[in-house]
């Protein structure tokens, strides 16, 4: 699985493409639109986002998965929305 510092590097570079094209390239990735999501740290309480992609929309509802890339463990994201 892959760690938590090369998600932390994909959501920057991610970030970097956005910022470089003038938010016209990176919303969307293999045909799913793409999300920013912000948590509050369930340990520091400060502002943690995150770029995510969603596999499933109706209307304006959206559906996010929990997977970190398929690993056994929760997204932070997710412990942070769950101990909100």
């Amino acid at each position: 699985m892959p760690s938590d510092a090369f998600f932390k590097v994909m959501n920057r570079v991610h970030r970097v493409m956005l910022g470089a094209s003038g938010g016209r390239f990176g919303w969307s990735i293999s045909g799913m639109p793409v999300i920013e999501l912000t948590t509050t740290g369930r340990h520091s309480g400060q502002p943690r986002a995150t770029m995510l992609t969603s596999p499933y929309q109706e209307g304006s509802t959206m559906v996010i998965v929990a997977t970190r890339g398929g690993d056994d463990h929760n997204p932070a994201w997710y412990l942070n929305l769950r101990d909100t």
